[in-house]
């Protein structure tokens, strides 16, 4: 009886509640301001799921990579198309609020912000990108050389030019502002419901203006369970990823590895390295890498948010300018601005058509396939979307809970449109100049490696310095018309042939001497570390926040815990794989967010609706109680229970009430329906073909009861939308109907009996 009460009472009100009496009303162990304080149900659970996978990890081996994997085949198979149209979705929703409410602000009017904008473009930028854009900072020179990728790159059709100019804008694309989009919903609703309502800082509370009252219950759980998981799996992929690249770099410092040599304890014949040390890359080292980053970043975490956190941000974004600046001037400048300026042109021109492209085409695989792929055999291959654009959106996705957390707890006092300008608009603009700059310089020495014949077919046919300098190299004719032999330098090197780890050291290794290249490698590698502590150390921050139902400054030793977890979890997803076979784990570890960014994508549609209603609401164009359905959707109503073997009795009362006219037809209408999609469902034992029929038949059914929804709003003057409508017909029917048939409408019909006795002749 108290939870159909509870759900009885559901609606979205006025708030007036100190933050002690928002959090009595959520489950919790402890007491406030002591050493533990969490919400048992949230942090019990996604600390059992948590560790359950790290004991499935460390029992199941190569099964857990195969597993995730198979996992993530199925989401990109099923669910590209929603991927893909749900960011343009959330971009048009955030430029419409940027445009419509930019002064309203996340807080109350005398509230200032907390950091400067340095410290706080720092502080966003180094928790939002992480280790990500270093390991994939040559990803426009493996989309250049790479075949067919871009997908619709065909080399027989654009130039080498175009394909460049086409490799860096994708790079942009996925860097860009339809990365970031999901930390900027998050954060801004996160601001919105916390310093201008008082509600705690917590994800469950973004879900407030549509399911009301709920959210301090199993829904609000469900909430925080599902964005503890998809923080700890988002950051598991960033250590994963970081302690590969970082393992690497101090394997060729151990070894002097410059230009494709390694230099120190090596044999009599120089064929055999083993470095000063003997460090190798392998799962051991990555994992005690793991645990020493994990270590730092629980440090940080602990120092705080200004003493730690906000430090090391600024010190990362400062180094990491340093060595894009570096390579902006090392390489040839007026080269790179050309290729930035001209790359955002055609970034603005073609993103309409690149941000809705699914590659419906080529993932019904080659002709022979018999699926109907390209009888020319031209375009790409099936699987890039799946390696690439889903892979990046279910991690950014991955990521939004902690980090639009993050930037809500230091945002206080920013406006609504300085806010989505400084996380969405110039982090994006950021990370156009960091991979444009790489991008650029990197497809520039791979052509002229290619056009000295460096085919990549051996290690001498990679590196210039390895080659033979008598056939390897240029005929150029000089002013006097005369040709002359330049050899290839010992710096020119085809860097799509090298591991992707190597990539990135080996441009260094371009511009100057081994002592430069060994300088370089080691302020590369301090700011991956620096960037890989500060995601590492926000992640266990926010995380206890979510588990402590939302109290801005938890307990310490929760920290501690939840920075293990997630180092835990990262190096069982590692472990997840034989040495033999290192690239198994790295693929568990990039499947995760991918599996996980899928239900959180669901919910970021319900934000995008709590965020719309929430601006109207602070603007005052909308009331905050406004009248709803008596009922939550989900309900307990016995209407509800019987509409799920019989939906047609309830929809013919309804659809009375509503149209007016004999309850009997629309009954008739409503059953014709429903029987005919159970008869289909029936045949589909004897012909598979009849399933799609049925599922045809519930959709109409679904939409018509979606649209009765819309008429008893409509009639009763309840607030909502009709894709909302839609939606709770077609996941919800039975419950939909029952919430409906719980309504009065008893008041609207005394109305018309009224009117009809004052006016008989207007009814006649």
């Amino acid at each position: 009886m108290a939870l159909r009460a509870s759900l009885q009472d559901w609606a979205p009100r006025r708030v007036k509640l100190t933050m002690d009496e928002h959090l009595d009303k959520m489950a919790s162990i402890g007491k406030r301001g002591s050493s533990y304080y969490c919400n048992p149900v949230v942090a019990g659970l996604a600390g059992i799921l948590i560790w359950g996978f790290v004991i499935w990890g460390a029992i199941g081996k190569e099964a857990v990579a195969a597993e995730t994997q198979a996992a993530q085949a199925w989401v990109t198979e099923i669910w590209n198309w929603l991927y893909m149209s749900s960011r343009n979705i959330w971009l048009l929703v955030l430029m419409y609020v940027l445009y419509k409410y930019y002064d309203i602000k996340l807080g109350s009017e005398e509230d200032k912000p907390e950091f400067s904008d340095l410290t706080y473009f720092a502080m966003l930028f180094s928790c939002g990108i992480a280790t990500g854009l270093w390991y994939y900072s040559a990803e426009a020179m493996w989309h250049y050389e790479g075949y067919g990728t871009p997908r619709w790159t065909d080399h027989k059709i654009w130039n080498d030019n175009t394909r460049a100019e086409h490799a860096v804008m994708m790079t942009w694309f996925h860097w860009g502002l339809h990365g970031w989009i999901a930390y900027v919903l998050v954060g801004v609703l996160i601001g919105f419901m916390t310093y201008r309502r008082g509600f705690p800082m917590s994800m469950r509370f973004t879900l407030y203006p549509i399911i009301g009252e709920l959210v301090y219950g199993v829904l609000g759980d469900i909430v925080e369970v599902l964005s503890i998981l998809c923080t700890v799996f988002g950051i598991c992929t960033d250590l994963g990823l970081g302690a590969v690249q970082i393992n690497k770099a101090f394997v060729r410092l151990d070894r002097g590895t410059y230009q494709g040599r390694d230099s120190y304890g090596c044999d009599e014949n120089g064929a055999n390295c083993t470095g000063r040390v003997g460090l190798e890359v392998n799962q051991t080292t990555e994992c005690l890498l793991i645990v020493v980053i994990t270590a730092c970043a629980i440090g940080s975490v602990v120092m705080g948010l200004k003493k730690g956190i906000a430090f090391l941000s600024q010190l990362a974004v400062v180094l990491s300018v340093f060595i894009v600046l570096s390579i902006l001037f090392l390489d040839e400048t007026w080269f790179i601005l050309n290729t930035l300026t001209s790359a955002l042109g055609y970034y603005i021109w073609i993103l309409p058509k690149v941000s809705f492209h699914t590659d419906a085409w080529e993932e019904l695989g080659a002709a022979s396939s018999g699926m109907g792929g390209a009888p020319d055999g031209r375009g790409g291959k099936e699987g890039w979307m799946n390696a690439w654009t889903i892979f990046y959106w279910g991690w950014w996705i991955s990521w939004g809970p902690f980090v639009g957390t993050f930037l809500a707890r230091i945002s206080r006092g920013r406006k609504l449109g300085n806010f989505i300008i400084a996380s969405l608009i110039l982090p994006s603009f950021w990370s156009f100049i960091f991979t444009g700059v790489f991008g650029a310089a990197q497809i520039r020495i791979s052509r002229q490696a290619e056009s000295a014949g460096l085919d990549m077919s051996d290690a001498a046919h990679t590196y210039g310095s390895l080659a033979d300098k008598s056939v390897i190299g240029w005929n150029t004719v000089g002013e006097d018309g005369v040709a002359r032999w330049n050899p290839v330098p010992d710096g020119v090197v085809r860097l799509y042939n090298l591991a992707t780890e190597d990539v990135i050291f080996e441009h260094l290794c371009y511009y100057g001497t081994h002592e430069f290249a060994t300088l370089m490698t080691v302020l590369t590698l301090i700011c991956i570390v620096l960037y890989f502590v500060t995601s590492s150390d926000s992640a266990s921050y926010v995380v206890d926040i979510f588990a402590a139902n939302g109290v801005e400054e938890p307990p310490t030793i929760q920290k501690v815990f939840w920075g293990c977890t997630e180092g835990v979890a990262a190096i069982a997803l590692l472990l997840s794989a034989d040495e033999e076979n290192p690239s198994v784990a790295l693929n568990a570890v990039k499947a995760i967010p991918i599996v996980l960014g899928l239900p959180f994508t669901f919910l970021l549609f319900w934000m995008c609706q709590a965020l719309m209603l929430v601006c109207s609401e602070e603007s005052g164009k909308l009331p905050i109680e406004r009248k709803n359905f008596k009922t939550f959707v989900f309900n307990l109503e016995l209407s509800s229970a019987i509409s799920i073997p019989a939906p047609f009795i309830y929809c013919g009362q309804v659809g009375t009430k509503v149209w007016g006219g004999n309850a009997i037809v629309y009954m008739a209408g409503f059953a014709s329906m429903w029987v005919v999609t159970i008869v289909f469902f029936c045949l589909a034992a004897a012909d598979d073909a009849f399933l799609s029929l049925a599922a045809a038949m519930y959709f109409v059914f679904a939409f018509a009861v979606g649209g009765m929804r819309t008429a008893v709003r409509a009639k009763l003057g309840i607030t909502g939308d009709m894709v909302s409508d839609a939606m709770a017909g077609l996941f919800a029917y039975p419950w939909a109907i029952g919430q409906m048939a719980k309504e009065d409408f008893s008041a609207i019909e005394s109305n018309l009996k009224s009117k009809e006795l004052e006016n008989p002749e207007a009814t006649a």
